[in-house]
């Protein structure tokens, strides 16, 4: 795997803001699985270190997830269609689930773990805005990363949803790769 892939323990303690000690000894106690690189570092896989995180209900760090798997909330099915088709053909390797209504979306949230949601700001009941705020507002959800999406953008829709916690707000038709850059997906995941 990747040298980007690992992290020392130091990068893992910082990332998850407590002391090296503390990572170190996680490792020792079989908690946290890690190796010896032949100096006797101790490096730690990015996939183990977010597992041990959510085993122990530790909060996931935004630089330590990644996006591997997509939740995408909106109430027009054929919109849910098509994003999850684009975004197989885009990224054939991230994990895309779709959601009809924000109540599915927490529903889902809860069994499927997202590590980023695009959100429809237009929806009945409960808006794209207040799933943002409700989203960044529980500890359990505050490291998904959130992307809005409308057909109708506006500078007071935009400020909005920043103020709610999204990282961006995409016009629609989806593009899919506005919406890559902006999850931070590298090219390496990508298919033309």
């Amino acid at each position: 795997m990747p040298a980007e892939h690992y992290v020392t323990s130091h990068q893992a303690a910082k990332l998850v803001s407590t002391s090296p000690s503390a990572v170190l000894n996680w490792i020792d106690d079989d908690l946290l699985p890690a190796y010896r690189t032949p100096g006797g570092h101790r490096r730690v896989e990015r996939g183990a270190l977010i597992r041990f995180l959510r085993d122990h209900g530790m909060p996931i760090p935004r630089q330590l997830a990644g996006v591997a798997r997509l939740l995408v909330v909106d109430d027009d099915k054929t919109f849910l269609r098509n994003a999850k088709r684009l975004m197989a053909r885009r990224a054939p390797l991230l994990n895309v689930e779709t959601a009809d209504s924000s109540m599915d979306a927490l529903l889902k949230i809860g069994i499927f773990r997202p590590d980023a949601v695009l959100v429809d700001a237009k929806m009945p009941g409960i808006d794209g805005v207040e799933l943002c705020r409700r989203l960044q507002s529980d500890p359990a959800t505050e490291h998904v990363t959130i992307v809005a999406i409308s057909g109708r953008v506006t500078s007071k829709l935009e400020s909005a949803f920043v103020e709610a916690g999204a990282v961006g707000v995409l016009t629609k038709p989806l593009d899919t790769d506005l919406l890559l850059d902006v999850l931070g997906l590298n090219q390496a995941v990508v298919v033309a």
